[in-house]
């Protein structure tokens, strides 16, 4: 099943210094679409930035906003697919 959330997702980074991370209940949920996943780099404050992870042949990846070091580490991990 996981295998099936990805498919045809558009794993590039957008932007030097992205990392491919996963919300570490994305498994759990039943929510239809959503793979769980999103890039994200940290900033000169520690913070995250994140950006929208795009199906093939999509346009560009949209920002999702700036997350705080403590609230990020709580609820996503590196993806390690």
């Amino acid at each position: 099943m996981a295998e099936e959330r990805y498919e045809g997702l558009n794993l590039t980074p957008p932007a030097e210094g992205f990392e491919l991370y996963r919300h570490k209940r994305a498994g759990n949920t039943a929510t239809r679409g959503w793979s769980g996943l999103y890039w994200a780099r940290r900033n000169e404050a520690g913070d995250y930035e994140i950006r929208s992870i795009l199906k093939e042949g999509e346009g560009y990846s949209v920002t999702g906003g700036i997350f705080p070091k403590k609230g990020f580490e709580e609820h996503y991990e590196r993806a390690n697919l």
